[in-house]
């Protein structure tokens, strides 16, 4: 009885599993896309730099691109940064 049992136990933990598959480059694209338009570019050294465009991207990521399109700030708002 012991053997037919390590036998199954075996016989499962050989048997492939399906791997989840990691977000796909074209989320990656979409989300690093986003992270700019929620968060543009600015020269170093000119703003205190937060690391906000990265929480945001990775906050894309875990969400698997399943986000809305952020809005563009306006020009105000980008020198107050």
């Amino acid at each position: 009885m012991k053997i037919a049992i390590n036998l199954v136990m075996l016989a499962c933990t050989l048997v492939p599993t399906a791997a989840a598959a990691g977000p796909s480059a074209e989320v990656a694209r979409k989300c690093m896309h986003y992270s700019y338009v929620a968060y543009p570019y600015q020269r170093p050294g000119s703003v205190r730099m937060r690391g906000d465009r990265q929480a945001y991207f990775r906050s894309c990521m875990e969400k698997e691109g399943n986000i809305p399109a952020p809005e563009t700030p306006s020009s105000s708002a980008q020198r107050q940064s």
